[in-house]
């Protein structure tokens, strides 16, 4: 070929390639494809066509085709960032995320002042959850280019992932005014605003959402998710239909639909819906939304008595959702602190004192219990007195512990470095400086300051709580009730109990965010040592401080819900009314108030579904039988074998 015919064939195929971009840019991904097509048959070697290529048949649903495309434009140019960021992006949203990073990075290395690649690699580094980076890449993409909305999107993604809830929502309002059709940024904003109570606005953002983008399937998911904690089932199964019609097979909405059948009483239907959809997701690539769809997959199952195949899909669960996590927190760190504890405090410890403020603010009242114990239907219970006032699942203490760290840890740092080297064993200060041998330090000012702290958590203003008991709800308070005795002499317990087998198995079916606590229900065994750990702890404060605790089993509650509820009231000193016995209707009303796995349950009348459920699953929990069965018999429940039911109990 000569070079004038090659000249003229690269001019043809250039000619060809900004007419299929303009047809791209249009919406005509039909056409697009074509024309790079063509575009490539007069110029194999144009990288730059190959890589738009790659992308449309991306947008397109071909994804084999594009990896084909990308592929060959980087053969073809090794070294050009653009095709190396969008071939590391497209491996990103494949959730391969080893192979995706030395693309972007290397994108990023050659071309750092283009905002679509430290954007892109912040993606990754966000679903690596490595926030902080994330963090700093998309906000220099915002500085690249002030006027792009995707990256400001992705910058309040980071935000609301570290619960800065307000300022996520400043952000992503901006986002839209630079965009207003950026349909995901109103989706996420949606989201924010459902977890801040402004349900109103959650819907009317979901709803615009679904309008600007109708194929976006997250967003159908998210608005079918708002329906379901409102309890707004009928609604609910309306919008299911519109979304089963345009995803058949999108594992978002299968959840949604198995879940809404759950809470309907179709179990059969849910199990029947997700097993239709299993093998799918089980053969496809782990993201996230494997994780979701493999716990309910679960939950339906064990809905209709399938154990094995219930207890298979939450191991499968456990291990997606530890491969989805670039470095799992420490849970070594959980067991440092417990054991810390257990040999730090000593009953002279118990015994220090100082003067207490007068603050006159009534001690407040602590429900604590293991995690699933029951501690959130007390919570509904309670909240429906209209003398009680129940703050749920805020990390009150843990804030006032914190204060108490930074004003005493340094003093005592490097006298605990030494003796951990003398006595052989790890560095406690590593987990906590000072707590709990510098309490006998503490002062007056000391405990006002941390009370302080404690009310601005919950909202509580000088003059106390609006109602006239307070009650802090977090159930792993119980592994800081000597902390807590200290800084209220006066407070008063309520334990949620429940056997230790269904409390374990549990937290086992439950999908929780991931902290040195929570993950160690990734692993059956080490759930049941967590048990043992927290109530050997708990056994300890109780052996060596003088604590005020009233003990509330949930087999009671279900069993006998009238004379159980009445001895709790009287504990706290209220009156019995009949309120609580409409719990379930305070649970509907607070919809995304319910920050627990419990928010479903709690919206029924009472079940005995779940007690003694453990039973049905006993061949799976033989090797934590050992652990569990002392605490069920110092808690007063059996570990006799009992016939399990073929099919479950209908309340």
């Amino acid at each position: 070929m000569n070079q004038q015919s090659a000249s003229s064939k690269t001019e043809k195929a250039d000619a060809l390639h900004r007419e299929a971009i303009q047809a791209l840019m249009a919406g005509q991904l039909h056409k697009g494809i074509t024309l790079l097509e063509k575009a490539l048959a007069k110029n194999p070697d144009a990288a730059p066509i190959r890589n738009d290529l790659g992308t449309a048949y991306w947008q397109s649903g071909q994804p084999a085709k594009a990896e084909v495309a990308y592929a060959r434009a980087l053969r073809s140019a090794p070294n050009n960032p653009f095709v190396l960021n969008s071939y590391g992006t497209f491996l990103l949203e494949q959730y391969r995320w080893h192979e995706a990073e030395p693309l972007l990075m290397r994108a990023y290395a050659l071309k750092p002042d283009h905002y679509e690649i430290p954007n892109n690699l912040g993606l990754l580094r966000y679903r690596q959850q490595r926030t902080k980076e994330a963090g700093d890449l998309f906000l220099e993409a915002m500085r690249l280019n002030p006027r792009w909305a995707s990256s400001y999107a992705n910058y309040a993604r980071v935000l609301y992932t570290v619960g800065n809830m307000e300022a996520a929502e400043k952000v992503y309002r901006h986002s839209l005014q630079l965009d207003p059709r950026h349909a995901t940024a109103w989706s996420e904003l949606g989201e924010v605003l459902a977890l801040r109570q402004q349900e109103g606005e959650a819907f009317d953002y979901q709803k615009k959402a679904v309008e600007l983008d109708p194929s976006d399937a997250m967003s159908w998911t998210r608005l079918l998710g708002l329906y379901e904690r409102r309890s707004a089932l009928d609604e609910a199964e309306r919008v299911l239909g519109d979304a089963k019609r345009r995803f058949p097979d999108a594992a978002g909405i299968v959840i949604a639909e198995a879940r809404l059948l759950r809470r309907l009483g179709r179990v059969h239907e849910a199990a029947a819906a997700v097993d239709k959809q299993l093998p799918l997701v089980t053969n496809g690539p782990v993201r996230p939304m494997t994780v979701n769809f493999l716990y309910e997959a679960g939950l339906a199952y064990d809905r209709v008595n399938q154990i094995d195949k219930a207890f298979q899909c939450f191991s499968r669960a456990k291990t997606a959702q530890s491969n989805l996590v670039a470095k799992l927190p420490d849970v070594a760190e959980c067991r440092r602190t417990i054991l810390h504890a257990l040999e730090s405090y000593t009953p002279k410890l118990a015994e220090a004192s100082c003067p207490m403020p007068d603050d006159k603010i009534p001690a407040p009242v602590f429900l604590i219990g293991f995690p699933r114990s029951g501690t959130t239907l007390l919570d509904q219970i309670l909240s429906s007195h209209p003398d009680v006032m129940v703050a749920e699942e805020k990390g009150a203490i843990d804030k006032a512990m914190m204060h108490f760290v930074e004003t005493y840890g340094e003093q005592y740092r490097a006298d605990l470095v030494a003796q951990a080297a003398k006595e052989g064993r790890p560095p406690w200060y590593l987990v906590n400086p000072c707590y709990p041998q510098s309490l006998t330090k503490i002062k007056t000012k000391d405990i006002e300051e941390m009370r302080r702290l404690f009310c601005d958590v919950h909202g509580i203003g000088a003059g106390g709580p609006s109602k006239s008991i307070f009650v802090d709800k977090l159930p792993l308070n119980i592994l800081n009730a000597g902390f807590i005795k200290r800084l209220f002499p006066n407070a008063k317990f309520i334990l949620a109990l429940r056997h230790p087998c269904d409390s374990v198995l549990s937290c086992y079916m439950q999908q929780f965010q991931l902290n040195p606590y929570m993950a160690r229900f990734l692993d059956l065994t080490d759930s049941a040592r967590f048990y043992d750990e927290a109530f050997c702890l708990w056994k300890h404060y109780t052996g060596i401080f003088d604590l005020d605790v009233h003990t509330v089993r949930y087999e009671d509650v279900v069993a006998d819900f009238r004379p159980t509820v009445a001895k709790l009231l009287g504990f706290l000193g209220v009156e019995w009314t009949d309120a609580v016995l409409k719990y379930d209707e305070t649970a509907k009303k607070k919809g995304w108030g319910i920050s627990t796995p419990s928010y479903a349950q709690v919206t029924e009348k009472i079940y005995k579904r779940a007690t003694g459920r453990w039973h049905r699953y006993r061949k799976h929990l033989e090797p934590i039988l050992p652990i569990l069965a002392p605490w069920a018999e110092r808690h007063g429940y059996s570990m006799d074998p009992v016939d399990a039911p073929n099919e479950q109990e209908k309340a």
